[in-house]
């Protein structure tokens, strides 16, 4: 057989596997994410203190907190629905609400009091 069809066929073969990585990867939810939590969190993929909240998320995730995924980007009726008039927020069963970029002890301890470590 030809090398140059031995070699294009690997080719294809890696980049169809990467494909796929990147499809389930960028489709599967962040190990924080239940829809079963007592506490929403609204977000949008662009904004800056979101992005800066995303690996105080995952640590928390990994501490078993769990929050309810809210984009508020893709579903712009959040923002009325829910009277969410920024991004990142947090709000749980009750109606608090906790807004803006946060410290990890400081989220840590509002989920806590919001019953979100179910895992």
């Amino acid at each position: 057989m030809d090398k140059k069809i031995i070699i294009g066929a690997v080719v294809v073969a890696v980049l169809v596997l990467l494909g796929v990585f990147y499809y389930v990867g960028a489709n599967s939810a962040p190990i924080y994410s239940s829809p079963n939590s007592p506490v929403m969190y609204f977000y949008q993929d662009d904004c800056p203190h979101c992005i800066a909240m995303h690996p105080i998320m995952l640590d928390l995730g990994a501490q078993g907190y769990r929050v309810k995924l809210m984009d508020a980007q893709t579903n712009p009726a959040y923002w009325s629905q829910y009277n969410i008039v920024g991004t990142p927020t947090w709000v749980a069963a009750n109606g608090d609400r906790l807004i803006g970029e946060q410290s990890e002890a400081a989220l840590q301890a509002w989920l806590n009091a919001h019953g979100a470590k179910i895992a």
